[in-house]
């Protein structure tokens, strides 16, 4: 499956075994009681067991492996599944997932078949804290990995293997207030950035399900928001076929965080007429929910087909499970063994299936030293905490056997010699120097006091009056620092190898066996005063860390740094010496950093900067001052991007992978040493130094935001290099009647540095210049990915070649993209539809969007455009969602669940630009009073007459002083082209509804 493969819209009638569900469901929901129905609604759906109906939970977590329910098939985080650019690989792992979904719900039931994946929204902003969970700031990729993900977990017969969840309508990309936030989209950025991911899925009958996002989008709610039925459900033959729930906790957030309405009831029956189906909050608690519901019914704030319809949807979907018929084709309800069996008859296969997905992902993003990859043969030193770990996410499972970098490097036969290893840690002890200090009890400076480790593992002074701990293991405490920046530590014991966390007490212990859980227990904040003394602030509570007078243990004590007992440090060893301990005398150093998935970016933290943190830059410059006769590779292993500020030239290899699941070091290990090839592409632009715009800017064209409008990149979109690149030769590119066909030829080079299978990856770019549009003036992407290939090589090794430098034979392989003309549409907010460009479009095939190969300029037929026109222009009126830009107006909800108006954002007034035929006569501009309530509207002159709304001239220098223009008012032309612009400028306190037009 490449791009050319994405399936067109589903006909109009549903397929008969959809109807089948639809007419089934509809008749059970007519024999349910209207509590019995209710009831339904909530996660936790108790079923109707007279009818036949079973319980049903929505949500198995899934978006690399089933996650929370124990050992289970772990994959790269889903940025890096999408570096292969392969929706067939993404699939097969998908379809594992699937398998195993399957195979936990045959246990055990209440293991839900709606599986909560694909992630389809857009990596827009590099400091998401969720980037890990998405793909990519392409829209068509984002289409074509996220169907092809729904595809695997749907499966290819008539009965779905599980339910694939799109998440999360929509216009969700920041963690920053996510739950008050509001996604101001433009027409533009809406039908041709941020949907795509949601609806191609739909239009290909891969995905069942939708969950709905906590941010607003143009002043709504996505929770309530009217695109869910006008944007995904008007895709569908019939609008039950679309299953949508809420987002965790979701529901409260209407009238709790949001307060949009003033109670439940009034949220629920919001949430139902908007057309979500399925509520998930209060865990399994639906008390809250059904009240709601049936107050909402009482009080006549729904009618009972809101409640029915909802209930139809969810029977609808899990029919298409075979829940309740058996439709041929049925999968087995009756397995035999679990994922978390390692005497799975599948477990060697599906490993096997985890490793490939994890070198596919890897990408080599720079070589300054041709030869330090693959390893040279002599010693290799591998560093790093990350070289010998391989961390899960939040949306992980517990993984099969993980192996690291250091471990698979290290094992007999890999590495071309021998491997020392060391993880760069600070190696201290503390001493107590100063008590803190606590109403009545002073603080207090004493003789410095060792931290010791009790056997029961808590930390604590030596206090042999104290009845506990009774026994306190001999020698002071030694702790290994794992810095992760921004002055974020956390402390492994070195005895026990268990990190320092708090107990349900509040008392310090060494118990914990990795960083992680929904609030991290395992890290401080460490505050370094002028004489180097620490303060140690537990993160997960905000309380500092102090002593307990009588038993000498550490505990928590209060958020005031006042409570805080103070340490000094004693350095064993320090990081910088076990650098230079383990690089001596090596062929080759392997430096390993990146970041902790729970910190510093993750669901409800967006990342602080794009910088390396401080303690990995550190290593870095270490690793780029070794000799040049030194080989340097860096691998970064990390859940979203950096700016490496010049670094990749100073160090001879720099390899990324995302966090890739069980096998990370395995396939790590397999690329380093040329047993495969690296054949992945950054689906996410590495930015360089240049400023960001601030996260909670959905405007990606006006902010200049990802490679399709000019984000500043250290590595392009598309980017990746391979140690033996593939050779493209006779491209093509011919414009057909309907399509654009490309073709390229590649040859793998005949003397190879690596093993294994080579794939690559063709890109296709269109570039189309503002003057490729007549009709009316763009801001165009300065380049747009519009089609794509994942090619794997032909080649045969020659006889007697050595296994890792085979020398080959090599025929060509041949790929031919097809790219349909609407790839080349803007949408015209004017016409509310697309428009193709009747003007030349420079076809790029490239390496990646700033590797360019080959270029042909190609028109689009005439034929074809006349075809495929703009839709016609409003008659008499123009809604204000239309306008194309605005300064200082924000577009917000018109009623609670239609329509969308511009309001003032701040006291001053705004305006608005909106493009239209030129004569046409604007004759009035609609707008409405707001109701202030108690706001101070002083300033406004009651005795002097101050329209709400007026035109001004668009090219005035200063909006907020332009003279207005008289109405009515004609449209004049831009340039020669049959279009004009005017600009409204708004003054509170009122909204703009629209502009009443007359055509010439």
């Amino acid at each position: 499956m490449s791009s050319s493969d994405l399936a067109a819209a589903p006909g109009g009638r549903p397929a008969a075994a959809d109807q089948r569900r639809l007419d089934q469901a509809r008749a059970l929901v007519a024999q349910m009681e209207i509590a019995e129905r209710i009831a339904m609604l909530h996660q936790y759906s108790p079923g109707v067991p007279r009818l036949g109906i079973g319980p049903f939970v929505t949500g198995t977590e899934g978006v690399h492996g089933v996650a929370w329910r124990g050992l289970a098939t772990q994959f790269p985080q889903p940025v890096g599944m999408a570096a292969s650019w392969d929706p067939q690989l993404l699939a097969a792992a998908a379809a594992v997932t699937a398998q195993e979904v399957r195979e936990l719900h045959a246990a055990d039931p209440s293991v839900s078949l709606s599986v909560w994946a694909p992630v389809v929204n857009s990596l827009r902003h590099p400091l998401w804290g969720r980037t890990e969970e998405a793909y990519t700031e392409d829209p068509l990729l984002n289409a074509v990995l996220g169907s092809g993900f729904s595809g695997g977990l749907r499966g290819e017969d008539d009965t779905w293997q599980v339910l694939p969840t799109l998440k999360h309508f929509l216009a969700y990309s920041q963690e920053t207030d996510r739950c008050v936030s509001d996604s101001q989209l433009s027409p533009r950025v809406l039908q041709e950035f941020e949907l795509p991911g949601f609806t191609a899925p739909l239009r290909s009958g891969l995905a069942a399900s939708v969950m709905l996002s906590y941010n607003l989008v143009n002043g709504r709610p996505a929770h309530i928001t009217d695109l869910l039925e006008t944007s995904l459900r008007s895709l569908l033959p019939d609008p039950d076929l679309l299953f949508v729930v809420t987002d965790a906790g979701a529901p409260s957030n209407l009238f709790r965080a949001e307060k949009v309405v003033p109670d439940a009831a009034s949220a629920y029956a919001a949430m139902l007429r908007a057309g979500a189906d399925s509520f998930t909050d209060h865990d399994s608690d639906p008390s809250e929910s059904v009240t709601a519901i049936t107050q909402a019914l009482e009080r006549g704030l729904i009618e009972t087909a809101h409640v029915d319809r909802a209930v139809v949807r969810q029977l609808v979907a899990r029919a298409r499970t075979g829940e309740f018929d058996a439709l041929p084709d049925a999968p087995a309800t009756g397995a035999s063994h679990l994922p978390s069996d390692p005497a799975h008859p599948q477990r060697v296969t599906r490993r096997e299936l985890a490793r490939e997905v994890a070198v596919r992902s890897a990408v080599l993003l720079a070589r300054a030293d041709g030869t330090a990859l693959p390893l040279r043969p002599g010693t290799v030193a591998v560093l790093g905490e990350q070289a010998h770990a391989v961390l899960g996410d939040w949306y992980s499972g517990d993984l099969h056997s993980p192996v690291s970098l250091a471990e698979a490097l290290g094992a007999p036969g890999t590495a071309p010699g021998p491997v020392r290893a060391s993880r760069l840690l600070d190696r201290i002890g503390l001493d107590l120097i100063g008590t803190g200090s606590l109403p009545g009890v002073p603080g207090a400076a004493g003789s410095p006091e060792s931290v010791l480790l009790a056997q029961d593992g808590s930390l604590r002074l030596h206090r042999p009056a104290a009845d506990v701990p009774r026994s306190v293991l001999p020698g002071a405490a030694a702790f290994e620092v794992l810095d992760l920046g921004e002055d974020v530590v956390a402390l492994r014991e070195t005895t026990t190898g268990l990190l320092v966390t708090a107990d349900d007490r509040g008392q310090l212990v060494a118990a914990g066996t990795r960083i992680g859980g929904w609030v991290v227990q395992e890290t401080f904040r460490r505050i370094t005063s002028v004489d180097g003394s620490w303060q140690l602030q537990h993160l997960g509570s905000g309380r500092f860390v102090g002593l307990e007078h009588h038993t000498g243990a550490l505990v928590l004590r209060t958020a005031s740094p006042s409570s805080a007992a103070r340490f000094a440090a004693r350095v064993h060893e320090s990081a910088a010496a076990a650098f230079a301990q383990a690089a001596d005398g090596a062929e080759t150093v392997v430096l390993v950093l990146g970041n902790e998935p729970h910190v510093h970016g993750r669901e409800t933290e967006d990342r602080p900067h794009a910088r390396l943190s401080g303690p990995d830059r550190a290593a870095a410059e270490l690793l780029a001052a070794l000799p040049q006769e030194v080989a340097t590779v860096l691998v970064i292993t990390s859940s979203y991007p950096y700016d490496l500020e010049g670094l990749e030239e100073r160090v001879g290899a720099v390899v990324w992978s995302a966090h890739a699941g069980e096998a990370e070091g395995e396939a790590l290990a397999d690329l380093l040493t040329g047993r495969r090839d690296f054949s992945g592409r950054l689906a996410q632009t590495w930015p360089d130094s240049s400023p960001l715009p601030s996260v909670l800017d959905y405007d990606v064209i006006t902010t200049g935001s990802t490679y399709l409008y000019g984000q500043g990149a250290r590595f392009p979109f598309g980017h990746g290099l391979a140690v033996d690149a593939a050779r493209w030769s006779d491209v093509g590119v011919t414009a057909g009647p309907e399509a654009v066909r490309v073709t390229v030829a590649l040859t793998a080079p005949a003397e190879r540095r690596t093993a294994g299978r080579l794939h690559d990856v063709v890109q296709v770019y269109a570039q189309m210049p503002e003057s490729s549009f007549s009709r009316r003036p763009y801001t165009v992407p300065e380049t747009r990915l519009v089609g794509f290939d994942v090619v794997a090589l032909e080649h045969e090794p020659r006889s007697g070649a050595p296994s890792t430098v085979a020398g080959t034979t090599t025929t060509p392989t041949t790929t031919t993209i097809e790219i349909p003309y609407d790839r080349l549409a803007l949408f015209a907010a004017d016409r509310e539809g697309w428009e193709l460009p009747d003007g030349p479009v420079i076809v790029q095939v490239a390496r990646s969007s700033r590797h360019v190969v080959a270029a042909e300029e190609i028109s689009i037929p005439r034929a074809h455009l006349a075809a495929h026109p703009v839709p016609a222009a409003p008659q008499d009126l123009v809604p204000a969602a239309r306008a194309e830009e605005t300064d200082g107006l924000a577009r917000c909800a018109a009623t609670l669940l239609e329509g969308t108006e511009l309001r003032p954002v701040t006291g001053a007034s705004g305006t608005a630009d909106f493009v239209l035929d030129a004569g046409t006569l604007v004759t009035a501009l609609e707008t409405r009073p707001l109701d202030v309530g108690s706001l101070d509207v002083s300033a406004v002159d009651p005795a002097t007459p101050h329209p709400a709304a007026v035109l001004i001239a668009p090219d005035a220098a200063d909006p907020s002083a332009a003279a207005a223009l008289p109405l009515p008012h004609r449209v004049s032309a831009l340039d020669a082209g049959p279009t004009g612009r005017v600009r409204v400028r708004l003054s509170g306190p009122h909204a703009l509804t629209g502009l009443r037009l007359e055509r010439p």
